[in-house]
């Protein structure tokens, strides 16, 4: 009886749904190994049959209930696969069994096929004498319950079908001619399965080994409870461990086999939209969750036009709004993102469902230019711990601190909010967040210039005990910490130890991985660095460009760099005031100590040209913004800038004051090269300050200091590679000598001078008078 179709958009709208199990030859070989494992255990040690080599320990038993798990989990696969994962762990006994059934069935026909299922029916069956040996309610028992009505289901035409299945399925899991010396009758007696794993078997080493993930790729069934396990297994390998998930073609392959035999699956096309976000296809992204939303709309309602969609349905319909909103988000469509997040926000609301307004609140905050973010966000949180989300409030704990710290916040509440997020992630053991909460707490270190206990936080993340199932959590935060660690070690100058960090974060997250631009990023900024600092110059404008397509904001400020190591002293203004501008305006997203490195620069700048006074705005600028957003570091550097303005302009007293007053948090957290320009200028301060004292001892002990404090800063300089500048230390340090009346320490630092001005020679002159 047919009827109207209403909807025209439901798919797959036949009256009888396909049945959601069949009888394939790889179910049929795992019901014969159980069937077999059955028969072993009930093998008294007293009946004639019994064999000792075929007795089954506990370790036998544990082996083959784990590999019988992963077989009932995982999809259909030919024979030659399964071989490789069971020839080499389960007993011979059972090994001789299978394949003697498939032998049987290849060679006789059907009639196996039916001796087996009448047999196998009585593993369920109890009787007054002997109780059921497997229980009806069991993973197992549901298993062969539903094989058995598969198979009582099947038609004449669909047995013979599947016997020639079977026989393709042996065949290709023996390609070597067997030498049948048995005859049919022999086949199927019990006794011959006990032999010798030799005459049948491929020896392990002759078998393809090809890998399950390389064997699946073509066209294999997927019953829905596979499906099913399968992306779930999948999407969590996406999210906690991209690499070990499947590589995204192959994960295309499965999921092309998913929903060709579930067509009405809808969850496949989800899995199909993660795949194309790590890749970044998302054109493709969109276009499967649209067919999510389509599946999700119009899934199948057994024959009743009139039959209402369930719960879940719904609850998928409001997620996925939200999922479609984060996508536009990613474009940077505000717009768009806002329509599908008002979607979800009425959806939730006819529902009544708390927690999807709550993820939509915080979209909200990230959409909205509201004037009192912080206010609307902390009401989100009271909201989402009165509702027991501890994600959604961690997420919101997070998100509120790095708005406090942008906000200029004193730094005490920006810290204790992320602990009391770290504390949370703990009770509940999400790895993920943990990873996440620690990485941006370091990142506020960072910014506020404790760059030691940002290293520790980065350090704590890549010591975290992440694993589920012996899978190690892998995400965006795993690769923030090894960067940071990387780029600790190139600013001490180990550009050995860092490049194998940043080697060790290339295999764990490949170039075809969403996160690998973090780590390219990384690498081109120690390289661009690195080349400055020794005056590769043309190496320096490659990487730059290189650069530029992973990180346009630092690429930026290093043009500005790069102009003035090549002497353009016009185009770097240019470049740097260009950016000073942008900077400047509202809304740019350019951080504070963004910022305040652009006018360290523009007064670096200005101070190699020799315009000292013209530094001091900038100086004072600097100082200023970054007392404002208590970044400590940056407010030392400036302040050591403008020691080295006042040194010129013949006031050493009061610059020696002003380093000695910042010298120790300098020398804490800034990287090396920072600490060797800034004891270059104390050293000539003090030299400088010690020209007006009256005793002649008092002078020279200071004299005697500064060469110390030149030694330390010589021997940084050359731990970074900045051979230009240990130059200048040299030189500054010979003619300290020279005025001690030291001739011997005068001409060993002309001639370290002169060794390194062969190798290293000065091209710009902008390089002598920068500090």
């Amino acid at each position: 009886m047919s009827y109207e179709v209403s909807d025209l958009f439901i798919f797959d709208s036949g009256t009888r749904l396909q049945s959601s199990e069949r009888v394939t030859p790889h179910k049929l070989s795992i019901m014969a190994l159980v069937y077999e494992y059955i028969h072993l255990m009930r093998v008294s040690p007293c009946d004639d049959s019994f064999d000792e080599e075929n007795m089954l320990t506990d370790d036998d038993k544990r082996v083959f209930m784990v590999t019988l798990l992963s077989l009932l989990q995982g999809p259909d696969m030919d024979l030659k696969t399964l071989r490789s994962h069971i020839d080499h762990v389960l007993k011979p006994a059972l090994l001789n069994a299978l394949y003697a059934l498939l032998r049987a069935v290849s060679t006789q026909g059907v009639k196996p096929i039916n001796d087996f299922f009448e047999s196998n029916s009585k593993l369920l069956s109890s009787t007054a004498d002997e109780p059921e040996v497997i229980k009806r309610e069991s993973i197992m028992g549901l298993y062969i319950r539903r094989m058995e009505l598969a198979y009582n289901e099947m038609s004449f035409t669909q047995l013979v079908d599947t016997y020639k299945k079977i026989q393709r399925y042996y065949e290709a899991g023996f390609p070597e001619k067997l030498e049948e010396t048995d005859s049919d009758e022999s086949v199927t007696k019990r006794a011959n399965r006990h032999l010798g794993l030799s005459e049948q078997a491929l020896n392990i080493s002759q078998l393809n080994e090809r890998s399950i993930l390389e064997t699946l790729s073509g066209q294999s069934f997927f019953s829905r409870k596979q499906a099913e396990y399968f992306i779930a297994n999948q999407a969590l390998m996406l999210s906690h461990n991209e690499l070990k998930g499947l590589p995204p073609d192959q994960l295309q392959q499965k999921i092309s086999s998913i929903l060709s035999a579930n067509p009405d699956m809808a969850e496949g096309h989800f899995l199909s939209y993660m795949n194309s976000l790590r890749l970044r296809e998302y054109c493709t992204a969109l276009h499967n969750l649209y067919h999510y939303f389509d599946r999700k709309a119009c899934t199948p309602n057994d024959g009743n036009p009139n039959k209402k969609k369930g719960n879940g349905d719904e609850v998928a319909m409001r997620y996925a709004a939200l999922n479609l909103a984060s996508l536009q988000f990613r474009f940077g469509n505000k717009e768009e993102s806002k329509a599908a997040l008002k979607d979800a926000i009425r959806m939730a609301q006819e529902s009544n469902d708390q927690v999807c307004l709550q993820h939509a609140l915080v979209w909200l905050n990230l959409l909205d230019d509201n004037e009192k973010p912080v206010l609307q966000m902390e009401r989100s949180i009271r909201k989402t711990i009165d509702l027991s989300l501890p994600n959604l409030t961690v997420l919101g704990l997070n998100s509120m601190s790095k708005q406090l710290g942008m906000n200029a916040e004193s730094p005490a509440r920006v810290i204790y909010y992320f602990t009391q997020s770290n504390l949370i992630n703990c009770m509940h053991s999400n790895y993920s967040m943990m990873s996440s909460g620690f990485t941006q707490r370091a990142a506020m270190w960072g910014f506020y210039g404790n760059r030691e206990l940002s290293n520790l936080d980065s350090q704590v993340v890549l010591h975290l005990n992440t694993s589920i199932n012996g899978v190690y959590y892998s995400g965006q935060s795993v690769c923030i910490a090894m960067c940071n660690i990387a780029q600790l070690h190139a600013d001490a100058g180990q550009y050995s130890a860092a490049n194998e960090i940043l080697n060790a974060a290339k295999l764990r997250f490949p170039v075809n991985t969403e996160h690998a631009f973090l780590w390219q990023s990384c690498q081109q900024r120690i390289m661009f660095t690195r080349a400055v600092l020794s005056g590769r110059l043309g190496e320096a404008e490659q990487v730059l460009m290189n650069l530029r397509a992973v990180d346009e904001p630092e690429s930026k400020i290093r043009q500005g760099v790069l102009l003035r190591e090549k002497g353009q002293v016009a185009e770097a203004f240019a470049c740097l005031d260009a950016l000073l501008t942008q900077c400047d305006k509202t809304g740019s997203g350019y951080t504070a100590d963004y910022r305040c490195r652009v006018l360290l620069e523009l007064s670096s700048l200005y101070i190699a040209t020799g315009n000292h006074t013209s530094a001091i705005p900038h100086i004072s600028d600097c100082t200023a913004h970054a007392r404002l957003h208590h970044l400590q570091l940056y407010e030392a550097l400036a302040s050591a800038y403008l020691a080295f303005v006042q040194l010129n302009m013949q006031l050493p007293d009061q610059a020696v004051r002003l380093i000695e007053t910042h010298l120790l948090r300098i020398l804490t957290n800034a990287p090396v090269y920072e600490k060797a320009r800034v004891l270059y200028v104390y050293a000539r301060c003090k030299v400088a300050a010690a020209d007006k004292l009256k005793l002649e001892a008092d002078k020279k002990s200071e004299q005697v200091s500064a060469l110390d404090i030149l030694s330390t800063a010589s021997s940084l300089f050359h731990n970074v590679e900045a051979h230009r500048y240990e130059k200048d230390t040299l030189y500054y340090q010979a003619v300290l000598h020279h005025m001690m009346g030291d001739r011997q320490g005068r001409n060993r630092c002309a001639h370290g001078f002169n060794v390194l001005d062969k190798l290293y020679p000065t091209l710009s002159p902008l390089t002598v008078n920068i500090i």
